[in-house]
Formats: structure tokens, C-alpha cells, sequence
């Protein structure tokens, strides 16, 4: 059954991607959406929220948007100073931009039908488990999620909901966050869904392998520091020789000298006969 066409007041978002049961808020300063505001506020409190391809563009066209969007309720408007709104919203559905109209941002939207498929007790299961697994690992890995958040939404037992409440609270791009909406059926969604949270997994332990790599590197430098000098204090107190460790700091800084191999070689051979005469010099005392 084809969906009606409704006609919305519309804000066109950059850089932020609103999805269903999403509740957040942001700033509005261009004028065209400040006006789409006031016009939904008058009406019943919806507003089509769509994002931009391009966040720098000023003045978007339907060209410049993408194709599907969500209606949302807005829940509070707060006047902030410089003239700028703070707009607290709730997603409610996704839709559909099929045409806009002007002075200001009006859009012709189509609700999105819901997803008539019928899955198969298994495939539930194993979208269900599959997807719960996933989270549960990123949360680990990321420690962005609180503990609190991460148990209630391990808690919920409908699959649906559990892709939903994921996709909302994971922090994500809004490329991330759009192609989760475009997603119009749950197989779909949980596959996007799926793949994303692969991927920011990967990323992540990659991320912890290199810092413990670079936390080992910097141990190692470190400890032989330390030990360096503990035992140039040693020998200090036992009235020894530290011409072996000027030597060795000698070649140390020979190593990062830019310079021919001529004159590297004759710098070596110097720090060998500086080592030979120092250490012949404490034998014979």
C-alpha cells in the first residue's frame, strides 16, 4: 500500500544524523531553520529532520540532502543568546524527502513502511545473539558506555528494540548513524549495524596493541636509563672508572650524527682509543 504524502516543516542538519528513539538536542542559527521551527511549534510539534551531504553548504537544495530522514517531536525550544535556538527533539519514524517547498525549508515526506517481513524464529536468534555479542564486545574495548547503560540495554529481549537502542547509544559518524537509516528493514539494520560495530571493534584493538607496544618501548628506554645511572652511582661510590659508559654514550650520539662515512669511521676509531687509554690509564693506578 502506497504511503500518503505529508508535508513537514523541515531542518536540514549538518554534521548530525537524528535516528528513531534518538533524544538529543543542538543549535539552530540559520534562518530558513529557525522559521521551520516556529511553523512546527504552531502546529503539532513535528518536524522532518534530514541531513546534509555537504555540512558547509549554506543553503542546501533537495540535491544537496539525503534521501531519508526522521520525523521527529520537538520536545523543548530554548532561546540562547546571539540569536540562536537550542532544540531538544525525540525521533519518532523514519521518512522519505520526496520534494521541498520554500520561503523556508517545508518538506513533502512518505513514511517509511514497516518492515512486513516475516523471520524465522532462528534467524531472530541468531541476529539476536550475534548483535548483543557485538555490543558487549565493543563496550570492553571502548569503555564509552557506561555500566549502567551497557546492562539495561544487554536486558532487553526484543531483537528490534535491541538494534534500536544500539544504534542510538553507541557513539557513531553521522555517515555511520545515515546508513543505519537508510537501512528500512531489520535485516538490514542489523547487518549495517553488524559491520559498523566490526569495524570500530578492530579499530579499537588495534589502538590498544600500539599503545601497549609504545608503553613497552618507553619502559625499556626507561629502565635502562635507570639502570645507567644507578650504576654510574655505584662506581662513583667505589672510586671506579665510567670511561666504558662515556664511551658507550659517545657512540650513542655518533649514531645520530648526519655525516660521511669517513668521518663516522674516524670518530669511532677516537672513542676506541679513548676507551683504551682511560682503561690502560686504570690498570696502572
Amino acid at each position: 500500500m502506497k504511503q500518503p504524502i505529508s508535508i513537514l516543516p523541515a531542518l536540514a542538519l549538518r554534521g548530525t544524523t537524528i535516528l528513531p528513539d534518538m533524544i538529543v538536542h543542538f543549535d539552530v542559527s540559520r534562518e530558513r531553520s529557525m522559521k521551520a521551527i516556529e511553523a512546527a511549534m504552531l502546529q503539532d510539534e513535528k518536524i522532518f529532520l534530514v541531513t546534509q551531504k555537504d555540512p558547509e553548504i549554506e543553503t542546501p537544495e533537495i540535491k544537496d540532502l539525503y534521501k531519508v530522514g526522521t520525523v521527529a517531536y520537538i520536545k523543548q525550544v530554548v532561546k540562547l543568546p546571539h540569536d540562536l535556538l537550542r532544540v531538544l527533539v525525540e525521533g519518532l519514524e523514519r521518512s522519505e524527502l520526496v520534494g521541498l517547498e520554500n520561503p523556508f525549508l517545508m518538506a513533502e515526506t512518505v513514511g517509511v513502511e514497516e518492515d512486513g517481513a516475516q523471520y524465522g524464529r532462528s534467524l531472530r536468534e541468531a541476529m539476536y545473539r550475534s548483535i548483543r555479542e557485538l555490543f558487549q564486545k565493543y563496550c570492553l574495548e571502548s569503555g564509552r558506555i557506561s555500566k549502567d547503560l551497557a546492562a539495561k540495554i544487554l536486558n532487553i529481549q526484543n531483537l528490534e528494540e535491541l538494534v534500536s537502542q544500539i544504534s542510538v547509544n553507541v557513539p557513531l559518524s553521522y555517515q555511520n548513524q545515515q546508513k543505519i537509516l537508510e537501512a528500512l528493514t531489520l535485516e538490514e539494520q542489523y547487518e549495517v549495524l553488524a559491520a559498523i560495530l566490526t569495524n570500530e571493534i578492530e579499530v579499537l584493538q588495534i589502538g590498544h596493541d600500539l599503545q601497549h607496544k609504545l608503553k613497552a618501548r618507553v619502559d625499556k628506554n626507561q629502565r635502562e636509563y635507570i639502570l645507567r645511572e644507578q650504576l654510574k652511582l655505584i662506581r662513583e661510590e667505589l672510586g671506579e672508572d665510567n670511561t666504558a659508559d662515556t664511551a658507550e654514550e659517545y657512540r650513542d650520539k655518533l649514531k645520530e650524527l648526519q655525516a660521511s662515512k669517513e668521518v663516522r669511521d674516524k670518530i669511532s676509531k677516537e672513542i676506541d682509543r679513548f676507551k683504551s687509554m682511560n682503561s690502560s690509564a686504570a690498570e696502572s693506578s
